[in-house]
């Protein structure tokens, strides 16, 4: 799988020079051209380092010089197990230092923190619904990147003690108002103050993680006796059926995702940090492709399977998939426009079915 950088970037859009794949307004064009001096000046200190999913290194196949945002961030794709990672990137300090000042504005995130707080119940939900047929009644959670807590809180509800963790002070201290047991910084820190969970779980946070076999690590250490690690991911493995990206690499390629995990190298991963894989299943997260992961601690000798063509499987469906989109013919795109001709007909046949309307005569 050896070649040179020009042809193995999926297509031109690829390229350093391609500009951003999403519309930006003028508070996120200020934010990117900060971060990008950050990351390609002496900003924030960026080191490369072998797929931490499997261990290899000097194979890697570059697809990507740039982001969605437009930021300058090579992505390579890891030849043994498939997974894609940013690489080089930011050290621990660089990514405190975006998490803190630019995340939430680059990312356009909504300032209601009320309404913030009531969508990450709606995922909280899914997450209660997952583990109360295990998880023991009282149990303590740890949810890492918890943002404002609203999921915690719908833990909290069913019964459980809870806490979290996560980088951004102003939605720590929203989480505080709604009284629940927040800490500012990364998860092992926090942890190391708090009870033994029974679950510690990341939705849509771990491909954020810039060194994950050192984090599952200190997950795994963290653990109470018997108990799980959930981690929720995006599955890059299925972006061409999905309406969202509907195929569009581009836009699961963004700064605040290191990763996209294929899901041999996540299996992979897991046994190297001394875990098991209990259950992994692919689900849809708001029509956009996602992988739920329930991890346990391993009692005996590391037992991965490995697939030897995971590499190269994942390369050739990620080029298939780019060749689709650029035809709109991905079966993501071809939802798209379906819902699209769905939702103007209903416009259409809603005016239609309207009664006609009478203005009121004068009696006199």
């Amino acid at each position: 799988m050896n070649a040179t950088p020009d042809q193995t970037l999926l297509s031109r859009r690829f390229a350093r020079d391609a500009g951003p794949a999403v519309r930006l307004g003028a508070v996120q064009h200020a934010i990117r051209t900060t971060v990008a001096n950050k990351l390609s000046g002496d900003g924030y200190r960026m080191l490369s380092d072998s797929c931490a999913c499997c261990g290899q290194s000097g194979t890697d196949v570059p697809v990507s010089s740039i982001d969605r945002y437009g930021l300058p961030l090579e992505t390579v794709l890891c030849s043994r197990c498939g997974t894609l990672r940013a690489n080089p990137y930011p050290d621990d300090d660089g990514l405190a230092d975006f998490y803190t000042h630019h995340y939430q504005q680059m990312y356009a995130r909504s300032d209601d923190r009320v309404a913030y707080f009531a969508k990450q119940r709606g995922y909280g939900q899914r997450v209660l619904e997952a583990v109360k047929g295990w998880l023991p009644e009282g149990a303590f959670v740890f949810e890492a990147g918890c943002g404002a807590g609203g999921a915690l809180d719908v833990l909290r509800e069913g019964g459980y003690q809870v806490s979290g963790c996560d980088y951004s002070q102003e939605l720590v201290d929203h989480g505080r108002t709604q009284g629940l047991s927040l800490h500012w910084g990364p998860p092992l820190a926090a942890l190391k103050s708090l009870p033994a969970p029974s679950l510690i779980y990341m939705h849509h946070v771990f491909e954020h993680v810039r060194d994950p076999l050192r984090q599952l690590e200190g997950l795994r250490d963290a653990l109470a006796p018997g108990g799980k690690v959930l981690i929720i991911v995006p599955d890059v493995s299925r972006i061409s059926e999905f309406p969202f990206p509907a195929g569009d690499l581009r836009l699961f390629l963004h700064i605040a995702h290191r990763f996209n995990f294929s899901l041999a190298g996540f299996r992979m991963l897991a046994a190297r940090a001394g875990l098991e894989v209990e259950s992994l299943e692919q689900r849809d997260a708001n029509q956009s492709p996602e992988f739920w992961a329930v991890l346990t601690r391993r009692q005996g000798p590391e037992s991965a399977p490995e697939d030897l063509n995971a590499g190269r499987a994942m390369l050739d469906y990620l080029r298939r998939t780019e060749r689709r989109w650029r035809l709109h013919l991905t079966r993501g795109q071809l939802l798209v426009l379906r819902q699209r001709i769905r939702s103007k007909l209903k416009r259409i046949l809603g005016r239609r079915d309207k009664p006609p309307v009478t203005t009121p005569t004068d009696a006199s």
